[in-house]
């Protein structure tokens, strides 16, 4: 950046410095060779009394050159103009005073003084040349000096010409400087023109893909919107188009890849539209296009469309080969929104609800988008009060032995008491929980109060039943699930070999290794991994065999179609036969019958739970349970 700036305003001070040294040298060497050709002439004449000032001053010089060459550059200048300052007011005084052609050159040292000199230091330099002519003047005036030989035509003429001659240098040195001073200030004001046209230009472009940036963007679009009101508002449409998945381009192949990436797409928007169009960068990997003159919502349709299409064609980056593919929102001028902030908000929503339609795709705005997002968001606000206010509980679903029939464990199953809606199932808010983050404070809050009943009942009387918790994959992410596990197990006192963690098959095929790496850190604390949902997460058995897990929990889309032909049995069966051969444990969810629960039981599998064999019940409910249970079967097995 600072070679940058010193090129923008010129030369630097080093260049000065340098500049002004050479000026410095020349003049001395200047007055050197002057002062010495005089005084040899003068000595051919036998005029000592001159010979002697002109001799001293030249010599004088050699010094001042020394300490310009090192830099002494006040030093030498002071010595410099001082010193033939001196030996002329000196020549004048013995010579012929105010007449004498020698009185010339003072002009000629205040030119260069003015040059070289700080202004005080050449106020000073002038008030003592004044000073010098005063006192020569009173001096003739009143006979405190006198002439004693006048001087001849050829010292006249001798005076003369080493004047002009070193006048005529010190002028060529003065507009040598000013010249080269014009031509640095016009290329300077070239550089700072260029310098305002670009910044001007970056202001209101990006600068990896050169289209215009969002300020830009609402500039051109608001101009647009003017022209279409006074025109009877043709209507425009502004869509809003999110790169699906550039995360892993970036991730993957690194930075410069994914500023590639995003260049060859600005290119390809730019391809899909007319020259009359607009397109501009939001933001990362945002971009906008304002399409004008617009004959209906058919052909925003069709632009649409030709935009996925351009999209969807494959794009070489880094020697590997990606489909890029984009969501859009649309939202149209005037029905939409008369402003570009109102467009681009509505047009934000419906591209949110075309990632949410699968990615990909489009959407225009209507308002059951807007109801829609206003409902999540309010249900989002609400979540945040249930969390202040402690309205969620806790239900408990008893989990059975099949071959025993014994009560082996309870899986705690979160509601919601809502204040005016009443009792509220998980399936309403725990996706929206999930997609706000809200789901680490619950989650959090499930363990925590799910392990210290657990632990009450045990102090109870309770037999070691074994309590089942799920886990979200967005805990997984957070990265410290593993600790909040150990605190929740501490805190309650609960051990931790009574403690299953249930874990969804989609989750750990999100990140392998990623979840290999918590799964065996939550395995090393001593408690139980339990997959669940199993079946409908696409696994394969190489992949299971790697996950430190215990037990597979078939989902019970599978269970409750078991009885309906062999198709079905023999998806159980497989499953049950699975988890055998890795030494794990099966249980069964969504029982609701007994024939279930007998074919379930000749299949092998371990244990179950479900409607049929015991509803989701309070914690009142459920120690009142296990105590009835308890007494009925007093030697209840243990967990195998």
């Amino acid at each position: 950046m600072l070679p940058q700036l010193q090129r923008l305003l010129g030369p630097s001070t080093a260049q000065h410095e340098a500049v002004r040294q050479r000026r410095l040298m020349q003049m001395a060497l200047l007055v050197l060779v002057s002062f010495s050709g005089t005084a040899v002439l003068y000595g051919l004449r036998d005029r000592w009394d001159l010979v002697l000032p002109l001799t001293l001053t030249a010599t004088l010089m050699l010094p001042v050159l020394w300490m310009v060459h090192h830099g002494m550059h006040q030093w030498g200048m002071q010595v410099m103009l001082m010193g033939v300052t001196i030996a002329i007011s000196y020549m004048l005084w013995i010579n012929e005073g105010l007449q004498d052609t020698v009185l010339l050159s003072y002009p000629v040292i205040l030119s260069a003084a003015a040059q070289l000199m700080s202004p005080r230091r050449f106020w000073v330099l002038l008030a003592c040349m004044l000073g010098c002519v005063l006192l020569i003047g009173l001096g003739t005036q009143y006979g405190w000096r006198s002439v004693q030989i006048p001087s001849t035509i050829d010292e006249r003429i001798t005076d003369s010409l080493t004047i002009l001659i070193v006048n005529g240098f010190v002028i060529w040195f003065l507009s040598r400087d000013m010249q080269h001073a014009q031509l640095r200030l016009q290329r300077q004001l070239k550089r700072l023109q260029a310098s305002e046209r670009r910044m001007a230009y970056l202001a209101q472009h990006d600068s990896l893909t050169e289209l215009p940036n969002r300020a830009l963007a609402c500039d051109l679009l608001e101009r647009a919107m003017q022209r279409s009101s006074e025109e009877g508002y043709a209507p425009l449409a502004l869509l809003f188009i999110d790169m699906d998945n550039f995360k892993e381009v970036n991730d993957t192949l690194g930075h410069s890849a994914g500023d590639e990436f995003l260049r060859c797409i600005a290119e390809r928007l730019r391809s899909a539209v007319r020259e009359s169009d607009i397109v501009a960068r939001q933001g990362g990997d945002e971009f906008l296009v304002c399409l004008t003159d617009v004959v209906d919502d058919e052909s925003v349709r069709h632009v649409a469309q030709q935009i996925l299409h351009n999209m969807g064609q494959p794009l070489v980056l880094r020697g590997l080969s990606i489909v890029p593919s984009c969501s859009i929102g649309v939202a149209l001028f005037p029905t939409h929104g008369r402003s570009f902030d109102e467009l681009l908000r509505y047009a934000d929503l419906a591209m949110y609800q075309a990632k949410e339609a699968g990615r990909n795709t489009y959407r225009i705005y209507d308002e059951s988008i807007h109801s829609g997002i206003n409902e999540h968001l309010h249900l989002i606000s609400s979540l945040r009060q249930a969390l202040l206010h402690n309205e969620f509980v806790l239900h408990y679903q008893p989990v059975f032995d099949l071959r025993s029939g014994h009560l082996v464990g309870a899986e705690a199953l979160i509601r919601w008491q809502h204040p005016s809606l009443g009792l509220m199932a998980p399936g309403n808010f725990i996706a929206t929980a999930e997609k706000s983050g809200l789901i680490i404070e619950i989650g959090q809050w499930v363990l925590e109060n799910a392990c210290r009943q657990m632990q009450t009942w045990r102090q109870a009387g309770c037999p070691p039943l074994l309590l089942s918790v799920n886990l979200s994959p967005v805990q997984f992410r957070r990265g410290n699930l593993p600790e909040l596990v150990n605190n929740a197990l501490l805190h309650s006192g609960l051990p931790a070999q009574l403690l299953e963690l249930e874990v969804t098959e989609s989750t750990l095929i999100e990140d392998v290794e990623g979840f290999i790496h918590i799964l065996q850190q939550l395995k090393g604390l001593g408690l139980r991994i339990a997959v669940d949902d199993f079946g409908t997460g696409y696994s394969n058995l190489s992949s299971l065999q790697r996950f430190p897990v215990d037990k597979l929990k078939i989902d019970q889309s599978f269970v409750r179609r078991l009885l309906l032909g062999e198709k079905d049995v023999a998806m159980v069966r497989t499953i049950i036969h699975l988890a055998k051969s890795l030494e794990l444990q099966v249980t069964a969810e969504g029982v609701e019958d007994m024939a279930t629960h007998d074919m379930l039981r000749s299949l092998g599998c371990d244990m179950a739970q479900g409607y049929g064999l015991g509803k989701p019940k309070t914690a009142e409910q459920f120690a009142a349970f296990w105590h009835t249970y308890s007494l009925v079967q007093p030697h209840a097995a243990r967990l195998h």
